[in-house]
């Protein structure tokens, strides 16, 4: 993988018998999507917009490839 990505990466999860990955995060840095991975991997995650907790989800770091895909994944920053 790519560690020098322009875009950023996206933290995602695939839950138990589940074949849909799911963005939970996005990082600017890998080094940053690592250590979310970490951390949810020891601390359980609610799922973003239902609130249910995610039962023993599969994390995954996944590069943004396009400049458009970074624009629409950043279309609701709350910043």
């Amino acid at each position: 993988m790519n560690k020098n990505n322009k875009y950023g990466y996206k933290v995602c999860y695939r839950e138990v018998g589940k074949t849909k990955l799911k963005i939970h995060l996005i990082c600017n840095t890998f080094s940053g999507a690592i250590w979310s991975i970490q951390y949810y991997e020891t601390h359980l995650q609610d799922d973003r917009k239902s609130g249910k907790l995610i039962p023993s989800p599969k994390w995954y770091v996944v590069p943004i490839k396009t400049f458009f895909e970074y624009k629409w994944l950043w279309r609701d920053c709350p910043f």
